[in-house]
């Protein structure tokens, strides 16, 4: 009988024993070796962007191989996932206050008592082995709902985590669509100003031939030398451009930007549009996950109150215990040697100093802080979409007088070229027109990378909504 109860005691001891080989981190140290790996991004043939992603409106495979790269890799995305992971696990320690507790403990111990101690007879000067095996049980029965508003506070706190992961993934996404089409507006921008420079170097050439047969001065000449200075410094700034938006670009992708390659396409402009509904604020601006992890907090705030007005109130705790004591251990699991109690514990504040009203004040402010905070991040947002539309706005309107100016010195270049070719002017007034033509295709290729960065903008701004 006492080997049964041994074992049984063995087998409860050791299936209540917690598992946790299941549990473990996500992350690890990023290995220098693996920062030099090369990676090579080149233009897919065809979409692998999710139908329903707001990037998918511009139709272009190699944006979304990037945003996907970047949202599987970035480090930012890593953070975002591990403090949703952070509010589950506290979410899951605050619904066990929900159940009771049971603990297995015990102990052997060989102690000798005393002479002439406090051990009575027959006891003192002998030696014994002490064990001691016991199951405790405990229940704090939640009349005032101290525990599930905590829990009801965590749930919360989960919710915000999880926006706080969309706005992370929206706010990723649009950076890499704006650093992305920056790059494809400054590798045409390169090209453009290395045909500028072309010309500049025709014309310095023409110039320079000129002043050695007589026909011109030194200062044409020297004119002309720093015109190509000057064109080359504006090449070299627009390579400085696209090199330093490659390296944005493949941070952002979660790579080493001295071992990435990205291989783009052709720049080409199309005109994207966002309109906005009548009803903004009501209807659009609530699916922005910043506006609803701030309403999230400040639900999670208002749970926290009610945990500590709850503190008030006593608490009534219920604990039950079942053990085995006994002095020798050849009588451990003889009945004789239970000891077994169920109590009823009752915890009343009297007097604690004014702790439970400070903690309630400090709840409130902390109410008052989530509350204004999420009345802030509401005006942001307005500001945010009116900022935007006024720059989209503004942007329509340069766009319409660039593509009319662009127009008409395209209609000069013709005329310039057709008197050259009728012997009405030389050839330097044609190259000069064509100088001033790039120069309006840079500005008009600038207002486009502009007017697609600003289309993102919007888009982030109304929380990935594209109507």
């Amino acid at each position: 009988m006492r080997s049964f109860l041994a074992s049984l005691w063995l087998l409860l001891a050791l299936s209540g024993c917690v598992y946790y080989g299941d549990i473990h981190g996500h992350s690890d140290p990023v290995s220098p070796c693996c920062l030099m790996n090369k990676h090579v991004y080149r233009v897919p043939h065809h979409t692998m962007a999710d139908r329903a992603a707001w990037w998918h409106r511009f139709h272009d495979p190699q944006l979304d191989q990037l945003i996907n790269v970047a949202l599987c890799h970035s480090p930012t995305m890593k953070q975002a996932e591990a403090r949703i992971r952070l509010a589950n696990s506290l979410a899951d320690a605050a619904a066990t206050s929900l159940w009771p507790s049971i603990d297995f403990s015990g102990y052997v111990q060989r102690q000798r008592f005393s002479q002439f101690g406090l051990a009575p007879p027959p006891f003192n000067g002998r030696t014994f082995n002490i064990g001691t095996l016991a199951f405790n049980f405990n229940y704090e029965f939640d009349f005032w709902g101290k525990n599930r508003e905590l829990l009801a506070s965590r749930i919360s706190e989960v919710c915000a985590a999880e926006a706080d992961d969309a706005q992370a993934r929206l706010v990723l996404s649009a950076a890499v669509a704006g650093v992305y089409f920056q790059l494809l507006g400054d590798i045409k921008a390169v090209q453009l100003t290395k045909r500028n420079l072309e010309f500049t170097r025709e014309i310095s050439a023409i110039v320079v031939d000129r002043a050695k047969n007589g026909i011109e001065s030194d200062i044409p000449v020297k004119s002309a030398v720093a015109d190509t200075e000057g064109a080359s410094l504006v090449v070299e700034k627009y390579k400085q451009l696209e090199a330093l938006a490659r390296n944005q670009l493949a941070v952002l992708l979660g790579d080493n930007a001295m071992a990435t390659q990205i291989k783009t396409r052709p720049f080409t402009y199309h005109v994207y549009h966002v309109h906005l509904p009548a009803c903004l604020p009501a209807n659009l601006l609530a699916h922005r996950p910043d506006i609803y992890a701030s309403r999230s907090r400040v639900e999670a705030a208002a749970h926290l109150i009610n945990v500590t007005k709850a503190r008030f109130f006593p608490d009534i705790n219920l604990n039950g215990l079942f053990s085995y004591q006994s002095v020798g251990l050849g009588h451990l699991f003889d009945r004789v040697s239970q000891n077994n109690a169920i109590t009823g514990a009752v915890d009343l504040p009297i007097f604690d100093a004014g702790l439970r009203r400070a903690e309630l004040r400090s709840n409130y402010a902390e109410y008052d802080l989530a509350v204004n905070q999420y009345n802030q991040t509401i005006l942001t947002a307005l500001r945010e979409v009116a900022d935007q539309a006024a720059t989209l706005k503004a942007l329509r309107a340069q766009l319409r007088s660039e593509n009319n100016a662009l127009l008409a010195t395209q209609r000069n270049d013709h005329l310039f070229m057709s008197r050259y070719q009728h012997g009405v002017i030389d050839y330097v007034p044609v190259l000069e027109m064509r100088e001033v033509l790039v120069q309006q295709q840079i500005t008009q290729l600038n207002l486009e990378v502009n007017q697609l960065r600003a289309v993102v903008d919007m888009i982030k701004a109304l929380g990935g909504v594209t109507g």
